[in-house]
């Protein structure tokens, strides 16, 4: 897993996350003073609104980086060239069928 400049990758953000929540609720079952809790709690609050963005930001960036196309395009799956012609398969590939049996 490799580490972004900006700090902790959003996998690693999650884990974070996920073991400060169970940390909660183990102060909370032995009910530990209010000071420690109020931090948890504001702790998981500010981690999660940093997860909400960057994941955000990530929604954001693959849309920015997916190629615009027509909406034919992306509902049928065909993949248009540079040059803007359709790309067939049907030359390169046989059709579909089982093996060992013939018509």
């Amino acid at each position: 897993m490799t580490k972004r400049r900006d700090g902790p990758s959003l996998q690693e953000q999650k884990s974070q996350l996920l073991r400060l929540k169970q940390d909660l609720e183990q102060f909370k079952s032995r009910q530990a003073g209010a000071a420690v809790v109020g931090s948890l709690q504001a702790r998981i609050r500010e981690l999660e609104s940093s997860l909400s963005r960057a994941e955000a930001a990530r929604v954001t960036d693959r849309e920015a980086r997916r190629p615009r196309g027509d909406d034919e395009d992306a509902e049928s799956g065909d993949m248009p060239m540079a040059d803007g012609t359709m790309r067939a398969t049907s030359s390169r590939f046989p059709p579909r069928g089982r093996p060992g049996r013939t018509f």
